[in-house]
This record gives C-alpha cells, structure tokens and sequence, in this order.
C-alpha cells in the first residue's frame, strides 16, 4: 500500500501526505487549544514563542535553512527564492545549509491546509545552536487561494512571500533582542 511505503522508522506519515477538510482542520485546530491549556504560559497565535537569548546577535549571526521535506517542488523553490530574496533586502546572514560560517540552523515544518473552499500556509521555524539545541520557535500561517482537491494547489506566490517576509522580520526581532 502507498501509505506503507510513506511511514518512515515512527510508522507516521508526512503531514504533506494527508487529506485534510473542515472537520480534520477543526480537530485539529481543537487538539491544539487542549494543548495549549496545559501550558502556563500564554501564546498570542501566529507569534513567536518564549525563547533563549540568542548568543550571536546582530551581523555576526549567520543562519542557514535546513532542507524541509514534504514540500511539492514548485513550492518548495518558490519559498527558498522568497526566504532568501527576504533576508537579502532585510540583510539578515543567511549562507547554504553545509557552510561552516552559520551560526544557527532553522529547521522548518511546512503544511497546506484546507480551510473551506480556500487553504493556508501553516509554518513553524525552530532555530537551533550547532549543538542541535533549540533556541527559539516562530510559528505563523498565511492564507491562500482556492484549491481543488490537494490544498498545496492553492498556495501561490503570495503566501509564500508573506510567509518568508514573516519568518525573516521575526529573524531579525530575535536575533536583535
């Protein structure tokens, strides 16, 4: 079965591999406030979470992206085009994934979720130290067009450059704290 093949080593599959509709987004969105409940702490939605310090601040803080998987390609490109057109013009370091220089690593979880008749980007960014520890957390989502069947159909250039435009600002909120 496709699915079998799908289920790495944890037997889950990649969220990018999921149907979701109205009812899977509400349970989800549901599971997430029950979770949230359990926290002490209060988060405002599409905010960055509490965070380290970050310990290279400014010019010397050099980040690179990690792949991110799940992704269809032409998002996939369309976004890593937009991340680093965004860092250029709000001149945050970022350098490719295997140069020795960064100092940060973020990691990235990238989903398509079908809202109604539309979609959204959903993201989260954790940013990690060389040690692999993480450091901080952006988390956002950006609404999208209509889509028909697969809800990544419906993420165009738009929500892909409001969504790098996000995640650089708040790059450079943490780093310049």
């Amino acid at each position: 079965m496709e699915l079998d093949r799908l289920r790495g080593v944890s037997g889950c599959v990649p969220m990018s591999e999921m149907r979701w509709n109205r009812r899977s987004f509400a349970i989800l969105v549901i599971a997430a406030t029950l979770l949230a409940g359990c926290n002490t702490t209060q988060f405002a939605p599409g905010a960055s979470q509490p965070s380290v310090k970050p310990p290279v601040t400014g010019s010397a803080a050099v980040f690179a992206f990690a792949p991110v998987e799940g992704v269809p390609i032409q998002v996939l490109q369309a976004l890593s085009a937009a991340l680093n057109r965004e860092a250029s013009a709000q001149r945050l370091n970022v350098v490719p994934n295997n140069n020795p220089s960064r100092v940060y690593e973020v990691r990235g979880f990238v989903s398509a979720v079908a809202d109604g008749q539309s979609t959204r980007l959903v993201y989260v960014w954790d940013v990690v130290d060389n040690k692999g520890a993480r450091l901080h957390r952006i988390t956002g989502q950006q609404a999208g067009g209509r889509a028909t069947g697969d809800p990544w159909t419906g993420i165009g250039n738009e929500t892909v450059n409001l969504a790098a435009r996000q995640t650089i600002a708040e790059l450079l909120k943490w780093v310049d704290s």
